[in-house]
């Protein structure tokens, strides 16, 4: 071990003359994925000792050692300071890596022996390279704060499925969680260990709620919100319902080649905001036009959605859509067959079909949570509903047969290689071949996914019932 900083410099010289001359851009996709893919995993290796080595530094540095701390020693104030100098990364970066070194690092009894770490998991896998840093943090942040609550023995439960999760394959999952996924699986894991943890938080928030009062500067009007957590939802909720990209009226985001919102976020919100307090201001109800929500009205000609070829047309835009696009309406909101003869007269008009109504969104939102594709964080009121089984092939439009899709999943999964999967009702789905690792199409396991929150407690809370864990 003393000559390994010998060796790293040895590795990095090998790393950088491998690289020198090679340049991404002349890669196929497959070669350029493998390349990303084998990067990340060296730097899973190489973060998991960054993390070691400032939990070690931190330890030589403690407060009680007073002038034979090592940050002292080398004239720094302290160990952030000490390895900022040596690195020349962000204090704030060191700091993560010495709260979560800390974490991974063996205990020092007060007789000497040595104890496993804190998340001797978590240490375990980072050291082998199969967890990542943002895992590791997601896991560690969340379980430690609720240890004195919950006891050792459950944080240590809820860390086993964690880090199983987030370096797969599971008997759940035939991938890997990425480090999102791990974040609210341990965010649900917080929720069943620490049921009562969240009352005194509440009644610190119950006082400290407030809007306060304007204060102009720069000609705009600065004003400070801590809302309380049901009110912010609530609120997220009609601002998720503007700011979607289906309902955004400048841009169309069915068409590729429309040019993106210029928009910051923050101004987006904004705006959003505005339109909120003029429609509040004239009515409680929500703005219809013509006695029926806001609609975009697509046409196209029942030839060229028969032989899924030609173009459609929005009401208000001039630059045709594709058959795909056209289809991704049809889909999500539904379609009214219109006959028109020679002359131009209207002959009939048919009622509306294979459109889930607002009952049937509801459900289905409750059960999905959001994009059902793993990975994905579009949330549910962002995201439109897909019929598993096409409508055209027979697809009901019923529960059973809808899932939520966001836009770009929803656009693509014809060609992305995404599968979906209704088995009892519930969605399923597969990746696609670029990320089964090798394994066959029969070797991969159809994957039960949701974002619901109450589902993913409940599926926790029976598998603790199968592996009971008691409070210490």
């Amino acid at each position: 071990m003393e000559n390994a900083a010998g060796q790293l410099a040895e590795a990095q010289s090998l790393l950088a003359a491998a690289l020198a001359e090679s340049d991404e851009r002349m890669l196929h996709d497959d070669a350029l994925l493998e390349l990303t893919a084998t990067a990340e995993a060296v730097g899973r290796l190489v973060d998991a000792l960054r993390i070691r080595a400032a939990g070690e530094v931190a330890f030589r540095s403690r407060r009680e050692l007073g002038e034979d701390r090592l940050s002292a020693k080398k004239g720094c104030r302290n160990g952030v300071e000490l390895l900022a100098r040596t690195t020349l990364a962000s204090e704030r970066t060191i700091t993560q890596r010495m709260r979560l070194g800390a974490a991974v690092r063996p205990r020092t009894a007060l007789i000497g022996d040595t104890m496993p770490a804190r998340f001797e998991q978590v240490a375990d896998a980072l050291r082998a390279g199969a967890l990542g840093y943002d895992s590791a943090a997601a896991i560690v942040d969340t379980l430690d704060p609720i240890r004195a609550r919950v006891g050792d023995l459950n944080v240590e439960h809820a860390e086993t499925a964690l880090v199983a999760a987030a370096t797969g394959p599971t008997i759940e999952s035939a991938l890997p969680f990425a480090a999102d996924e791990v974040r609210g699986q341990a965010r649900v894991w917080e929720s069943v260990l620490d049921e009562d943890g969240t009352e005194p938080i509440e009644e610190r928030a119950m006082a400290a709620r407030g809007i306060s009062g304007g204060l102009t500067r720069d000609g705009l009007v600065h004003r400070r919100m801590a809302l309380l957590p049901e009110v912010d939802a609530k609120f997220e909720s009609l601002l998720n319902a503007y700011l979607s990209p289906r309902s955004k009226p400048t841009f169309n985001d069915a068409d590729p080649d429309q040019p993106r919102d210029p928009r910051a976020t923050a101004q987006a919100r904004h705006d959003v905001f505005a339109s909120l307090i003029d429609g509040a201001a004239r009515s409680a109800e929500a703005p219809t036009m013509g006695g029926a929500a806001p609609t975009v009205l697509v046409s196209v000609r029942q030839a060229d959605l028969t032989a899924g070829s030609g173009s459609g047309f929005i009401e208000g835009c001039e630059a045709p859509i594709s058959l795909r696009a056209v289809e991704q309406f049809v889909c999500a909101g539904g379609q009214q067959h219109v006959l028109i003869d020679g002359d131009g007269r209207l002959v009939s008009l048919s009622s509306t079909d294979r459109v889930f109504n607002a009952a049937q969104r509801r459900a289905i939102s409750l059960r999905d949570g959001g994009c059902i594709i793993p990975g994905c964080s579009i949330p549910a009121a962002w995201s439109e509903i897909h019929h598993v089984i096409a409508y055209r092939d027979g697809g009901e439009t019923e529960t059973c047969n809808g899932v939520l899709l966001c836009w770009y999943h929803h656009r693509t999964i014809e060609t992305s290689g995404w599968r979906i999967l209704m088995i009892d009702g519930v969605p399923h789905v597969k990746p696609p071949p670029w990320l089964r690792n090798g394994h066959s199409e029969a070797e991969t396991p159809w994957r039960r996914s949701t974002k619901s929150r109450t589902q993913l407690a409940d599926l926790l809370e029976r598998q603790r019932e199968r592996q009971p864990v008691l409070v210490e």
